[in-house]
């Protein structure tokens, strides 16, 4: 599968808050077949989580294990021919690998097409690591697109067991959360004029499920500031109440509308961030928000994350 376009904004505009409507309409094109398929893989894995007939919940495991592999025999996503198609991409790793995380070792008898899938995957994250290494630009190493690649990496760390990749992810989150202001605030997302806030819940959605995920696998947090992804975290959601928060930093009135009713398709990082932090009163705020779902995260969060409470102790062996 070959994957080449543009960006979606104007070539001239340096903040990258110009849309060119053209060109983003290609791109969205472009990842449309993508974004579908895993739209699809998180249905199946939110139908199995709330099945509770054995042998129903195993065909929708294995309609997902089926799929993916059809994409690792494949070989899809080999072919990147743009930087903008590169950066596209591990979001989409991650979301695939996330999914099929949650359908791993359900079915017996689809060992040899775990391993496969587990190959691609690898190769694919692999790339994700040597282009944003070798090849991004400062900004996309830094922002809401690194934090995607952190999360689609780690998550093939995981499953692979390769500790490079934990590495690097976690080397990525604490990197991320560094970079925040005191106040919480993402500064090259603030950048992004009128779509700062958007691109503040982009970076948050990712960032959180990475720390989550590698802490629930035993990899702990990786020297991680707690604190500051709390102020991260409750910049959030105050700025999605009220928007003005956001306009009073980089001067923009903000797409974002306010509420957080209005926005809970960018919230559903909320549930693994509540059973991290244990926010009871950020909790109260989500229980009237719920079901909170994102395809990329592997579906029905609510249900994914119902009632837990994650540990960052480390206790993974390698």
């Amino acid at each position: 599968m070959s994957l080449g376009f543009g960006s979606r904004y104007e070539a001239a505009s340096k903040s990258r808050s110009d849309l060119d409507e053209e060109s983003d309409a290609k791109v969205t094109k472009a990842l449309k077949p993508i974004d579908e398929f895993i739209q699809d893989l998180a249905k199946q894995i939110t139908k199995a989580g709330s099945e509770k007939d054995l042998v129903t919940r195993r065909l929708y495991q294995r309609c997902v294990i089926e799929n993916v592999y059809t994409w690792a025999k494949a070989d899809a996503l080999n072919d990147m021919r743009t930087a903008n198609a590169k950066l596209s991409i591990p979001s989409r790793v991650g979301g695939i690998a996330i999914a099929y995380a949650e359908a791993r070792n359900q079915v017996p008898g689809l060992g040899d097409k775990q391993r496969t899938i587990e190959a691609w995957l690898l190769k694919r994250a692999r790339e994700t690591v040597y282009f944003f290494d070798n090849e991004a630009t400062k900004g996309a190493s830094r922002n809401n697109l690194r934090a995607w690649a952190s999360l689609g990496v780690g998550e093939v760390g995981i499953l692979t067991e390769d500790r490079a990749l934990v590495d690097w992810a976690l080397m990525s989150n604490k990197t991320m959360i560094e970079g925040a202001s005191g106040d919480g605030s993402i500064p090259l997302e603030m950048n992004r004029m009128q779509y700062a806030l958007h691109y503040q819940l982009h970076a948050m959605t990712p960032l959180v499920a990475s720390v989550a995920r590698l802490c629930d696998a035993g990899y702990g947090k990786g020297s991680a500031d707690f604190g500051k992804l709390g102020s991260m975290a409750r910049f959030s959601v105050n700025a999605v109440k009220d928007p003005k928060i956001v306009q009073k930093i980089n001067g923009k009135a903000q797409t974002v509308k306010p509420g957080l009713k209005t926005n809970v398709s960018s919230l559903a990082w909320l549930e693994p961030y509540v059973a991290l932090s244990n926010d009871v009163n950020l909790e109260k705020e989500l229980s009237s928000l719920r079901p909170l779902s994102n395809s990329k995260l592997g579906g029905n969060q609510t249900a994914l994350y119902d009632g837990r409470r994650i540990s960052c102790t480390i206790t993974a062996q390698n």
